[in-house]
């Protein structure tokens, strides 16, 4: 995985500060029976929380109002119509509180929906008690 960005904006009255980090060439895919689903295992889920943790803390003395990552899978699908879909795993922390979502193909949403729905569900849970 390599950061491709980590911006930091402001709102015109100066109140709010949203960091944004961009991360490229996840490897967030994996070869399933039918295709590429999305990976979901520990050591996935502690190289994201490690690659956070670590970003959280460069920001100790100026803490922005909050922060968004956006991991950008390396592995390119297509879906049913054609169109190319690259995984992309995204998490924002505000409040010490963490949401993540995640975009994926219509493949992975058929065969691995439950399985992503726990792993987002451990991954915010793990997340909060950093």
């Amino acid at each position: 995985m390599k950061i491709l960005f980590d911006e930091t904006y402001t709102s015109k009255d100066g109140k709010l500060t949203s960091r944004n980090i961009w991360y490229g060439y996840a490897d967030i895919s994996v070869d399933g029976h039918h295709g590429k689903t999305i990976k979901l295992n520990e050591d996935f889920m502690d190289q994201l929380c490690e690659l956070i943790k670590n970003d959280l803390s460069k920001n100790a003395a100026n803490t922005p109002t909050q922060t968004n990552w956006y991991f950008y899978g390396s592995a390119v699908t297509k879906d049913a119509i054609g169109d190319n879909i690259r995984p992309t795993i995204m998490v924002r922390e505000r409040s010490d509180e963490f949401i993540t979502n995640f975009n994926i193909s219509d493949h992975d949403f058929a065969v691995n929906i439950d399985a992503i729905l726990l792993f987002k569900a451990d991954f915010e849970k793990r997340l909060a008690s950093h």
